[in-house]
């Protein structure tokens, strides 16, 4: 199977046909211009024009390989109408015809994965038993499967089919999780195709994502990451009863046995870049976000304040907890006061509870929908008894005795605003007061880049990842890593840049009505829940929460998935090449036909 995506098709079985063919000469029918060894032939290309691929739809999956690999752009993802006019069909109220008819060309699981994935494609995979395809298909574009099916917030059960119109999206995260511990799948080398070498600075999701797009294309590519460990964030700050540190350690390793060179405790800042411009054709810096936001109001100095980064760090590395080196507090049996309403913050209150606080309560500015934490991160936080008040901003920290912590003090805010910059402007009511009880707090109010990279705008230097972007997702990380890899092979091969990403939802189509769902007919499965450790389990321990589906729960599941979209060919593009029906993952889907006049779809 391909890699697909960025990848260049060097490898597919037959493109030494496609490539004699191209040398015979003639005249071609279509202009359209045909990737090769990842550039593009400048030049009409002649083909015979006697066949043309046929997608049997009742077969595709959808996983999108022959869509990414066509040479000439002819095959294009089709989204299936889904029947949902009578108001009672399933558990979700119906829609409108019109609303009915514009839905398949709006939104998919495949064009809401910021990576470009099709869960359809890996889901079809893994419930009939080839998980070594459902894995391939996954790795070619996310490095770091078993990462993701834990941590990731799963954007792309926003756009299921199934979640919209009959019942609950399909658990697309808990799939990719079960599938990346269901088989010991090893990727094959990553195979050298040009000369050019690109420095990687950082080893966290995004530095690893553009690494591994990179030495896909075939390049040679080094990694360089400061810490003792690879995997950034990863590793450094978020808590092991969501994501153990030998998930992440084992996804890494996976890469490094493909072949991607990674160099630990190796510090690169802005003053090195120049000698390794000397040897690297490019620089991709994604050293993330690696500094807390301190929160600078009367008190800020007092024992037992820290930031996010500063705790989860020394919790993770299992140090004692400390601001400053000397200056202990009660720690163990203390309460807790967590500033912040987004994921770390959460992340944080969890972990505090389970190294020893006695109580802990969460306070942030914004109230209800408007809380940057998902909706299940705070849910979990409740189940395990961690108070959550909203609508609240800090004043001040206050002290009985210097340096001892005693509380904080907290505005009720009215309104709540962002500037240009994405700062809160924030009002408060000065008579609405609140004081809580605090032994330490942890000032989780988001994270800011090393600002000796400021200065770095030269030629051949590209960053990636939350230093290049305001989002700080794990999966958003990636992404920029993916984009920034594009720009990167864009550059280096003199083209312009083209992203199958950001053109994927312009290109859905939407099926003929006789290809139409009917709900109803999918809404009395009945389906499994996430498995979690049971609540009296977890305070005491770091081990995971969530748990992995078993194997029936996870038929189950994919079972559900609805099927919405397939691919279809464009005969009048398709120039019978043949490379679509060599790749596809279930070698059943694609056959070559005869073209013939009158012939309208393929």
């Amino acid at each position: 199977m391909s890699t697909g995506g960025s990848g260049p098709i060097a490898e597919i079985g037959g493109i030494s046909e496609l490539e004699k063919t191209l040398k015979s000469g003639g005249k071609a029918k279509t202009k359209a211009p045909i990737k090769i060894l990842g550039s593009t032939l400048k030049k009409e290309i002649a083909l015979p024009d006697k066949v043309v691929a046929k997608i049997d739809s009742s077969k595709c999956i959808n996983c999108g390989t022959c869509r990414e690999n066509c040479p000439v752009d002819a095959i294009v993802e089709n989204q299936r109408q889904i029947c949902h006019v009578c108001p009672t069909c399933t558990e979700i109220p119906g829609i409108s015809v019109r609303k009915m008819k514009s839905l398949p060309t709006e939104t998919s699981c495949t064009t809401k994965c910021p990576l470009g994935i099709s869960p359809q494609g890996y889901l079809a995979l893994t419930k009939s038993g080839n998980y070594d395809a459902a894995y391939e298909l996954v790795w070619s574009k996310n490095p770091l499967p078993a990462v993701c099916g834990r941590v990731c917030h799963h954007p792309c059960e926003e756009g299921c089919k199934r979640g919209i119109l009959v019942d609950k999206p399909i658990k697309i995260r808990e799939i990719k999780r079960y599938l990346s511990e269901k088989t010991d799948y090893k990727p094959p080398k990553y195979v050298r195709k040009y000369e050019e070498e690109i420095a990687v600075i950082g080893a966290g999701p995004a530095g690893l994502t553009a690494a591994h797009y990179l030495a896909l294309a075939g390049y040679g590519v080094t990694v360089f990451e400061a810490s003792d460990k690879p995997g950034g964030m990863l590793v450094r700050c978020i808590p092991e009863f969501r994501l153990p540190r030998e998930v992440v350690l084992k996804d890494i390793a996976k890469l490094q046995g493909a072949g991607l060179d990674i160099r630990l405790n190796q510090k690169i800042n802005k003053y090195s870049v120049e000698e390794l411009k000397s040897e690297y054709d490019a620089i991709i810096v994604a050293t993330g976000r690696p500094k807390s936001k301190e929160l600078f109001i009367e008190g800020w100095r007092l024992a037992g304040i820290m930031t996010a980064i500063n705790f989860m760090e020394q919790v993770n590395s299992r140090q004692r907890l400390r601001r400053h080196l000397g200056q202990l507090f009660k720690f163990d049996g203390g309460e807790a006061v967590i500033i912040g309403g987004g994921s770390v913050a959460i992340d944080v209150a969890r972990t505090a509870l389970r190294v020893g606080a006695s109580k802990v309560t969460v306070v942030c500015l914004e109230c209800g929908n408007e809380i940057p934490a998902h909706p299940w991160e705070l849910e979990e936080a409740r189940e395990e008894g961690i108070e959550i008040i909203e609508g609240y901003s800090p004043t001040r920290f206050t002290s009985d005795l210097y340096p001892t912590l005693t509380g904080v003090e907290f505005n009720k805010v009215l309104s709540l605003k962002k500037d240009e910059q994405g700062q809160f402007i924030v009002e408060t009511d000065l008579n609405d007061k609140i004081w809580i009880k605090a032994d330490w707090v942890v000032v989780a109010i988001g994270q800011g880049y090393d600002t000796l990279w400021d200065d770095i705008a030269e030629d051949g230097v590209f960053y990636a990842g939350d230093i290049h972007s305001n989002k700080c997702s794990v999966i958003d990380a990636m992404a920029s890593g993916r984009k920034t890899a594009l720009e990167v092979d864009a550059r280096l091969r003199g083209r312009r840049l083209k992203d199958p990403v950001d053109d994927s939802a312009s290109r859905l189509v939407c099926a003929d009505v006789y290809e139409k769902l009917f709900p109803y007919n999918f809404r009395k499965i009945v389906r499994p829940t996430t498995p979690k450790l049971p609540l009296e389990e977890r305070l005491n321990t770091f081990k995971e929460v969530e748990q992995t589906f078993n194997d029936q729960e996870a038929y189950t599941e994919t079972d559900s998935c609805l099927g919405c979209g397939f691919e279809a060919v464009d005969p009048e593009k398709c120039i019978g090449c043949g490379i679509c029906a060599k790749l596809c993952p279930k070698g059943d889907v694609i056959t070559l036909v005869a073209k013939s006049e009158g012939v309208e779809k393929a």
